[in-house]
């Protein structure tokens, strides 16, 4: 009975100490690693439009918008520029897309990160279905990527939304 009990204090002291150690080296990283995120967002925007300075693109305030798809908004000259992360088959895609506030054609579509499977779900990183979105209606007919609907499916659907939000901001 006695072996019992300093096991388990035991036990329960190193996960105190685990736990501890967890939680100060998460928040020693955490600044860090969300300033690497910004850093990789900001060279993709200027990425997206390289004559402009990171200064050009102004937040947009998202607090009346309900979405779980909607990370940020920015606005650039005459587009809405969306971040955005959709689910997928396991782990979705979070991607950038530029949406003309006139006609709602998509100006210019990025994948930042694709967790799907290789080969098919990650075809939405390439430049055949970016072509594929640019220049269309961002609230019509968009292709997806056959075999890979589960991937592409949620991004077009994605893009839908990011075009009701245009015309609901304007």
């Amino acid at each position: 009975m006695k072996k019992i009990l300093h096991l388990t204090l035991f036990l329960a002291i190193v996960s105190v100490i685990a736990g501890g150690a967890l939680a100060y080296f998460n928040e020693l990283t955490e600044p860090v690693i969300a300033e690497n995120e910004a850093k990789q967002e900001r060279e993709t925007l200027l990425e997206m439009y390289p004559d402009a300075n990171v200064e050009d693109f102004k937040d947009v305030d998202l607090s009346s918008i309900e979405s779980k798809t909607i990370n940020k908004i920015y606005s650039y000259q005459d587009f809405y520029i969306f971040n955005m992360s959709v689910s997928g088959y396991s782990q979705g895609t979070t991607f950038l897309v530029s949406i003309d506030k006139n006609n709602l054609n998509i100006d210019k579509f990025i994948a930042i990160s694709n967790g799907d499977t290789s080969g098919l779900g990650t075809q939405v990183l390439d430049e055949p279905f970016r072509k594929s979105l640019e220049g269309n209606p961002a609230d019509g007919q968009l292709d997806t990527i056959s075999g890979a609907t589960v991937s592409s499916g949620p991004v077009v659907e994605g893009i839908h939304e990011a075009a009701s939000v245009v015309e609901s901001l304007e």
